[in-house]
């Protein structure tokens, strides 16, 4: 079953382990330049939790094996890269972001792919 609601996951900090976890299958992921993304557990031989390890084999390329193997930590480029973070939005901004969804859900009540990009749009 899927949410009706859409999961708008903002990442302005470290995302490891768990957190990853719980953001990384929603439809909309946003970095900042301030994100640190990894699965530290790898490094130490455990295996990602909560269906990372489902996500990460689905990228392209061999990088989410790279990821899992390594416990490699990515920053908001290399995720906007890799395909993991959807969008990017300095985080002096995050404020305006946050007043225009808002905004747009108040309009409307059924957020689309158009929707989130307009607002990341009116904040850059």
């Amino acid at each position: 079953q899927s949410l009706t609601k859409p999961q708008i996951s903002i990442w302005d900090g470290i995302v490891m382990g768990g957190g990853v976890g719980i953001s990384v299958h929603g439809k909309y992921r946003v970095a900042t330049e301030n994100t640190l993304f990894a699965m530290p557990e790898t490094g130490i031989g455990l295996f990602p939790d909560v269906g990372t390890m489902y996500y990460l084999s689905r990228l392209d390329g061999g990088l989410g094996c790279y990821i899992a193997l390594t416990g490699a930590r990515l920053k908001a480029d290399d995720l906007i890269y890799a395909g993991i973070a959807t969008h990017y939005v300095p985080s002096c901004r995050l404020k305006e972001l946050q007043d225009a969804l808002v905004m747009a859900t108040d309009v409307c009540s059924d957020v689309t792919p158009a929707t989130v990009n307009d607002c990341v749009g009116t904040v850059l």
